[in-house]
């Protein structure tokens, strides 16, 4: 998981110094993980102070918002504790501050923040606008405690065991994959901001576990950067390449050939066996649940479909990575996706690398040929696979 459960109790810990937490409002992480049925369907008691949230049916929490009670209790609480109940004008109370936070969150939800949202919890929509800038900053702040990598001996064996379980890929703690955001990129530069896929955008690198809690996030960048780039000029990147992080992998796309660490499809021309053709088929399931995990997060939080004009890169990256910490929020409480889920397209290789060309040695492409030799070769007639692949790539 990328969220240790040492840092929900220390959250819930400052909640309750805070005394923005109690009991009733707030279920405890182990009673969460002994019943995540019922945190997602129970209601929240009533607090003794008023409550905007208490005030909305849950219809309006799920097609508006798109979470549960508890998980908004949840985040109520924590940005609550971290303003620290001064950020918003003198005068205003929790009541107004929870209303702003909620606003937030709809602003995600729906891509907009609309003066209908904005009536029906109770604040003014220019003071609410305000407030969006302001919890955006606090969530994208927090994003190295709820975005973490298994960094222990112990985290990254499991998190392997995952990987191999699923696709019988060994040493595998994530899968790399960079997250675009359609955007109207500054004048003069469209060309940096053009990706893959036709359209402007700007892009994240993510790393992502078995279960699609999010483990890294840097290097917001135009949508046009190829990504090897991005992946080796990374702290990520770094940490593998001087084995920070053991010789393990992260799976990623054939654009990403000869990067490090990084575990790329075997090219059509080194086809030679039907273990390669086995490992590529386990390789495709794995790099596939991009399209999952990201369509799950614009699903979601809908302002990532299209953000709009920009300035750069940087002035987008709070509101892609606050949406990322409430990503990993809602998996940690089981929130269900909305109705309109849809699978994000996988983009084509930002840049063909020359793959034929003579390549300097390299350690790890060496480490998975001798892997693929030892988990992907089942003793049976090779040359059918192979024949029918290469035909299929002509």
């Amino acid at each position: 998981m990328s969220l240790a459960g040492a840092l929900w109790f220390a959250v819930q810990d400052d909640l309750f110094t805070n005394g923005l937490c109690t009991s009733s409002s707030s279920p405890s992480i182990s009673n969460i993980a002994q019943d995540k049925q019922s945190s997602v369907s129970e209601p929240i008691s009533t607090s003794e102070t008023h409550s905007v949230l208490d005030e909305l049916d849950d219809y309006f929490i799920s097609q508006t918002l798109h979470f549960n009670r508890q998980c908004l209790r949840f985040i109520i609480d924590f940005i609550q504790a971290r303003l620290k109940k001064d950020v918003f004008a003198p005068g205003h109370s929790l009541t107004s501050a929870e209303a702003n936070i909620l606003a937030t969150l709809a602003c995600y939800a729906q891509g907009s923040l609309s003066s209908k949202i904005t009536e029906r919890l109770g604040i003014d929509q220019t003071a609410a606008g305000e407030a969006v800038k302001t919890i955006t900053k606090l969530l994208a702040d927090t994003s190295p405690d709820f975005i973490t990598f298994p960094n222990s001996y112990n985290d990254r064996m499991g998190a392997a065991q995952a990987f191999k379980n699923l696709s019988g890929i060994p040493h595998v703690v994530g899968v790399l994959g960079y997250l675009h955001v359609k955007v109207s990129p500054p004048l003069g530069e469209e060309h940096m901001y053009m990706n893959t896929l036709g359209y402007h955008a700007v892009m994240m690198q993510v790393i992502f576990d078995v279960d699609g809690n999010l483990l890294s996030l840097e290097q917001c960048c135009p949508g046009g950067t190829p990504e090897h780039t991005v992946w080796e000029n990374s702290d990520i990147g770094r940490q593998f390449c001087i084995f920070q992080h053991g010789h393990t992998w992260v799976v990623g796309s054939r654009s990403l050939h000869g990067c490090g660490h990084v575990l790329t499809p075997v090219e059509a021309f080194r086809i030679k066996s039907n273990a390669a053709l086995r490992f590529n088929k386990a390789h495709a399931q794995l790099h596939g649940r991009t399209q999952q995990v990201f369509g799950s997060l614009k699903s979601r939080f809908q302002c990532l479909r299209d953000i709009g004009s920009i300035q750069s890169p940087e002035s987008v990256a709070c509101t892609i990575k606050a949406c990322c910490v409430l990503h990993n929020i809602c998996k940690k409480f089981s929130v269900p996706l909305p109705l309109d889920f849809s699978v994000e397209p996988l983009h084509p290789p930002s840049e063909v690398v020359n793959i034929m060309a003579e390549q300097p040695f390299d350690y790890m492409e060496d480490t998975k040929d001798e892997m693929i030799e030892a988990f992907f070769n089942i003793a049976e007639d090779e040359g059918e696979g192979v024949t029918r692949y290469v035909k299929e790539q002509l």
